[in-house]
């Protein structure tokens, strides 16, 4: 429980630049409020997820290199993690395809899961956490089950996609969900807790 409030208040402090900036690249790139909306859920999401992850920031890094290499001798004897980690990235899976038609292809939902959770464990080599082998697995698992509710609930993809959407907007806004969490979130996200922990 106490990791879900800690994910509510850096999903709070990180709002307090997403929204803005998504207000400019409205303007700028995406020139659709409902685009705009939707985009902003997905960055909102992508937070919480590098907030529950334990991703690195500006103010707090230590190098340590605790990597598992060998696949599932941890997975079993914490099953319920595990399964946590499936359903971390059961969103990630269903939103790709529904907001971009460049993510119809279960190839490309796949890889895009393995290339992120694969950021996400190396950027824990920066955090003090173990980088694991079997959160790789986990998470394609949990992406590869979104997509397939995707496909299960909407039989026609093109007529369930976000229209007109660019696969530049999904890297856009990774890119600033990233640089958010980095180097501006920790800062809000301090005086949040300096304020919660009087």
């Amino acid at each position: 429980m106490s990791r879900i409030y800690n994910a509510l208040i850096e999903l709070v402090a990180a709002t307090v630049f997403i929204i803005p900036v998504w207000c400019v690249y409205e303007k700028i790139f995406f020139q659709s409020w409902k685009r705009t909306l939707i985009y902003m859920i997905f960055g909102f999401y992508l937070v919480v997820v590098l907030a529950l992850v334990g991703f690195p920031n500006i103010t707090m890094s230590q190098m340590e290199f605790t990597v598992n290499l060998i696949p599932f001798i941890y997975m079993l004897s914490d099953l319920v993690n595990a399964c946590l980690n499936v359903l971390l990235f059961v969103p990630f899976g269903f939103f790709l395809p529904m907001l971009w038609k460049e993510f119809r292809s279960i190839k490309r939902v796949a890889l895009a899961g393995i290339v992120a959770t694969f950021f996400i464990e190396i950027s824990q080599l920066f955090t003090g956490r173990a980088t694991d082998i079997d959160d790789i697995i986990t998470n394609s698992i949990g992406t590869l089950i979104g997509y397939f509710t995707v496909r299960f609930v909407t039989e026609n993809f093109t007529k369930r996609t976000l229209s007109d959407s660019k696969i530049n907007d999904f890297y856009l806004i990774c890119g600033s969900v990233g640089v958010i969490m980095f180097f501006l979130q920790p800062f809000v996200s301090t005086w949040l807790w300096g304020i919660l922990l009087r």
